[in-house]
């Protein structure tokens, strides 16, 4: 098949998807095991093409990375509460999900990234996770990122 003949399929394949209705994903978003060694989930974004406008864009609150040093292991649930307001998502785990949007003041860009904070049966901080590891370094700086 020539380049024309599968650029052609390509275009034809994309089409028949974005009309059957199926959910088109942004992205494959694969577990890192770095910021993430206990693999856990996170909730993906789905969206239909029709449905591409600015409101599917993920949106995070925005946090100074600094704010972040106070969540720590013991952590109570109530200062987790106070450093981040309610969380995104509650997993039946006793993990709440953060989205947090981190401003790079260079460009005046921002990065979303997703916090997992997992709590213990005592309701007390057992661990936090990024889901990324770029993220995970940008909280560990605990300083607003330059691009």
């Amino acid at each position: 098949m020539d380049k024309v003949a599968k650029s052609l399929a390509s275009i034809s394949l994309i089409t028949t998807l974005a009309a059957s209705g199926l959910p088109v994903f942004a992205q494959s978003n694969p577990v890192d095991p770095v910021s993430n060694p206990q693999l856990l989930e996170y909730a993906d974004v789905a969206v239909l093409p029709k449905e591409m406008d600015p409101p599917f864009v993920r949106q995070g609150q925005i946090l100074d990375p600094s704010a972040l040093h106070v969540i720590d292991v013991g952590t109570t649930q109530d200062v987790v509460r106070s450093v981040l307001g309610e969380p995104d998502l509650v997993d039946a785990r006793e993990a709440w999900e953060y989205n947090l949007q981190f401003v790079m003041p260079k460009s005046e860009n921002y990065l979303i990234c997703q916090y997992k904070v997992v709590f213990d049966t005592d309701r007390l901080v057992r661990e936090t996770v990024w889901r990324r590891r770029q993220c995970s370094q940008i909280a560990a700086m605990g300083k607003r990122v330059d691009d």
